[in-house]
């Protein structure tokens, strides 16, 4: 009996959850998808005004892939494509944005990132449920936001 009820949550859960499909999602996340349909999105904040501010993105290694300019401003966005400096396109996947900022001081500041995507999926790993953007899946959990 136990075991069908939470069936029976579980699925009703995914579907509530399939609402998402189509939707512009905000998660928790330094991590987002690239795929040849959509760019890899991130939208931050800091505290102030950053005096510096560079922005990197690596693959899922840890390298290095691109590095976009940035505005040094307290908050902003990037949708980056895939382009590399050679002109080459860099390969779906997931893609974490990493910031350098720096006040006037020349102390470090620490930004609120948060990953931005088209929800295409809705799955159930282990009991939890996770939306697949671009070509990465990330756990609702880390859901802070929908859009139309």
């Amino acid at each position: 009996m136990l075991k069908e009820i939470l069936a029976r949550l579980s699925g009703d859960d995914l579907t509530r959850a399939g609402q998402l499909i189509g939707r512009t999602a905000e998660f928790d996340s330094s991590v987002s998808g690239l795929s040849g349909s959509r760019p890899a999105e991130w939208r931050w904040t800091f505290p102030s005004t950053p005096d510096s501010l560079n922005a990197e993105i690596l693959d899922s290694s840890g390298r290095v892939v691109a590095s976009p300019p940035v505005s040094a401003a307290a908050g902003g966005t990037l949708a980056w494509d895939g382009r590399l400096a050679d002109g080459s396109r860099a390969p779906d996947g997931a893609y974490v944005l990493r910031l350098t900022a720096k006040d006037r001081t020349g102390a470090a500041m620490a930004a609120t990132m948060s990953s931005l995507g088209q929800v295409s999926e809705i799955m159930s790993r282990d009991g939890e449920l996770w939306a697949g953007i671009g070509s990465v899946a990330l756990p609702l959990s880390k859901l802070v936001r929908i859009a139309a």
